[in-house]
């Protein structure tokens, strides 16, 4: 498998690489309430978490750092973000397990109202408790209510908050707000979450969150709790920061010019050789460029990591190229109807067959994508099928119960070897001459515009 440096560049969307550049559209409020950062100033959050599950127990640490460089003409205010995670994993037996670090960079250009442009160097943020709209939430666009309602829906990959507090009263120090924080996978994984955020009036900035969490299937069914608090603000050195962030952007813009290059090489791998120079040089030019030590070390371990990465991507291009543009298998399976299919019941027909479980969660954030490639060609020669490998029909059943798609899902536990399905979500596209014309491996945002592309070429 790639790395996950790789998998998380390939699956998040194209970054904004100038540093202060990104468009914030103002709401229009009240102005009854809003955030005050102080350029110049270091923000240091903690969090605390621990999840207790079936099979033990895990805790978290993880810390927030916003660095205010300045205000904006319109108000809003450059930022830095830096978040870092340690976690250990404590078994039912007693053993623990430090897990490896978790740390990362972001920028954008934040608003009093709490509103930000996404970008991928925030999005990359996004899997920590400590996510800027997870502390800084996003303020009601009206306050004239004595109680508030609103929502957010801003999330990486389709989640949504939804908010709920009294109106900010001026005798008070504290506003505590609500959140219900909802994702596609609750259902699927049972999952619950809800928060209280506390934010002093005073500072205008939040101080204190509190959480709650529940899974109710899969290996990390449990109850989780998580406590945040503001630590600490000191003072910045705003020209090392701006220099810090200027190297940052330079590397951010070398991470998303290497999205493309491993997307190319996926697409095309006769260019793999000569694609590799390339990505080799597109960090060694950086080396002369970047001044400041820690986005230097982050430049090294990318170095470090080149031939590992490439040596991971050709083993899957080899093992791809075992049934790309080669027959397919022939296969026989029954739907959960009791129907049965098989790949002579196909001929003439393009099929794209997706292979997924339940305990999946990229799987079941891919199925609204796959139900529109379902429905982009509903009246031409296309079937698409879902594949499910679930040990357990139940499991099945309960996701296609609930996400109730336009399409036929067959039982394919037979299928994972004669396919050679190793990672989940898998996409094979097979033509209407039987043969193997593509396979894709993991969820991104642009799914379903990749695999219609596809197919529209081999009609």
């Amino acid at each position: 498998m790639i790395s996950s440096r790789i998998i998380c560049v390939l699956i998040i969307m194209a970054v904004q690489v100038e540093f202060g550049l990104s468009q914030v559209n103002p709401q229009t409020t009240t102005n009854l309430f809003e955030y005050s950062l102080t350029p110049g100033k270091k923000l240091f959050y903690t969090a605390r978490s621990r999840l207790d599950y079936s099979g033990g127990t895990l805790e978290s640490t993880e810390t927030l750092e916003i660095w205010v460089l300045k205000q904006n003409n319109d108000r809003s205010w450059q930022i830095l973000l830096h978040n870092s995670e340690s976690s250990v994993n404590v078994d039912s037996k007693g053993t623990k397990e430090e897990l490896p670090a978790k740390s990362s960079w972001g920028f954008c250009d934040f608003l009093p109202t709490g509103r930000f442009e996404r970008n991928r160097s925030v999005d990359n943020l996004s899997r920590f408790d400590l996510y800027l709209p997870n502390i800084f939430i996003p303020l009601p666009n009206d306050f004239s209510q004595t109680s508030l309602a609103w929502e957010y829906a801003d999330h990486v990959f389709g989640e949504k908050d939804r908010y709920t507090a009294s109106k900010p009263a001026t005798e008070e120090r504290s506003w505590i707000v609500r959140v219900d924080h909802q994702t596609p996978l609750d259902a699927i994984l049972l999952l619950g979450e809800e928060a209280e955020v506390y934010i002093d009036l005073l500072k205008a900035i939040p101080v204190y969150m509190k959480r709650t969490s529940t899974r109710g299937y899969g290996y990390y069914a449990g109850k989780g709790t998580t406590t945040a608090i503001l630590d600490s603000i000191v003072d910045l050195d705003t020209l090392q920061a701006s220099r810090f962030a200027r190297d940052l952007a330079a590397l951010l813009t070398a991470d998303s010019q290497y999205s493309e290059i491993i997307y190319e090489i996926e697409t095309n791998p006769a260019q793999l050789i000569p694609l590799r120079q390339e990505a080799g040089k597109l960090y060694d030019r950086l080396r002369t460029q970047i001044t400041t030590a820690d986005i230097r070390n982050q430049l090294n371990e990318r170095i470090v990591s080149l031939p590992d990465d490439f040596e991971d991507l050709t083993e899957q291009i080899t093992n791809r190229a075992k049934i790309v543009n080669k027959p397919a298998p022939k296969w026989r399976a029954e739907d959960f109807s009791g129907q049965q299919h098989s790949s002579e019941d196909k001929k003439g027909r393009i099929v794209l067959l997706d292979f997924w479980y339940r305990a999946c969660p990229w799987c079941i954030r891919s199925m609204p994508m796959i139900e529109e490639v379902a429905r982009y060609f509903k009246d031409k020669p296309v079937s698409v099928l879902g594949v499910n490998t679930d040990r357990e029909q139940a499991d099945a059943l309960f996701v296609i119960e609930r996400t109730n798609p336009p399409y036929v899902n067959i039982r394919g536990r037979n299928l994972i070897k004669k396919f050679d399905i190793t990672s989940y979500p898998t996409f094979i596209i097979i033509d209407k001459n039987g043969l193997v014309r593509s396979v894709l491996i993991g969820y991104e945002p642009k799914l379903s515009d990749r695999i219609i592309g596809i197919i529209e070429n081999l009609l």
